[in-house]
């Protein structure tokens, strides 16, 4: 079996909640529900995460991973985007461990996932080798429309605008927060996915939730309690 790393980016600094990576729904952090879910995975080999908290390269630790920290401050403020702290993360990993064919993210902020969606977006690259990503979307029915400042543009199928919502093509919204497997190459020049992908799809909006602000995580803990996840 080919192995697989899945990477988790957790710095510190948040500006909608303090400390959000740590904040907890029910009795487990943000981050260590994201962890238990990699490591139901059957093709993952090791955790990465990479972080400027010292507080979160502890729970790492415990847990067992492998620590990147302290992650470079250039890498962790605002204005540093995910692509370059994967690519230094997989620098890092590589000259530890091995070269990797295949990586896998996965972002603390989005407590719940469909079960298994990972190993099935790994599954797409290991059976398809011209597969360059593969990533979970979340499937609507609607109209869609994108505000450029002046008008508003219609972006789903107009010829779709009366069509019963059953018989409706899926817009597709990706989320490789949720999971997404990806070739290592794109990685390495600074891209998270490659040209040709494929998705796996999922319905059910308690699964797109990602955590930005309190109303966001006051709704996750509403969602916890009812379903005991």
């Amino acid at each position: 079996m080919k192995l697989v790393p899945c990477f988790i980016l957790a710095r510190k600094n948040s500006k909608g909640i303090k400390n959000k990576n740590l904040t907890k729904i029910g009795n487990k952090s943000l981050l260590k529900r994201t962890i238990e879910f990699v490591k139901k995975s059957k093709f993952i080999s090791h955790i990465v995460i990479s972080t400027d908290d010292k507080n979160i390269a502890k729970v790492s630790e415990k847990e067992k991973c492998f620590t990147i920290f302290p992650r470079p401050k250039i890498l962790s403020n605002d204005n540093a985007s995910s692509e370059a702290a994967l690519k230094h993360a997989l620098n890092i990993f590589e000259s530890k461990f091995y070269k990797t064919n295949i990586i896998c993210y996965v972002q603390v902020t989005e407590p719940f996932r469909p079960p298994g969606i990972l190993d099935k977006c790994i599954n797409v690259l290991l059976k398809n080798k011209n597969i360059d990503s593969c990533f979970a979307a979340f499937e609507q029915k609607k109209n869609f429309w994108v505000n450029n400042g002046k008008n508003l543009r219609r972006i789903s199928p107009y010829k779709e605008r009366y069509t019963p919502r059953q018989k409706k093509k899926s817009v597709l919204r990706e989320d490789t927060g949720v999971a997404l497997a990806t070739r290592s190459k794109f990685i390495k020049i600074g891209e998270r996915i490659g040209k040709k992908v494929r998705c796996i799809e999922y319905t059910n909006p308690k699964y797109n939730l990602d955590i930005n602000n309190h109303n966001d995580l006051n709704f996750a803990k509403k969602i916890q309690k009812l379903g005991k996840n």
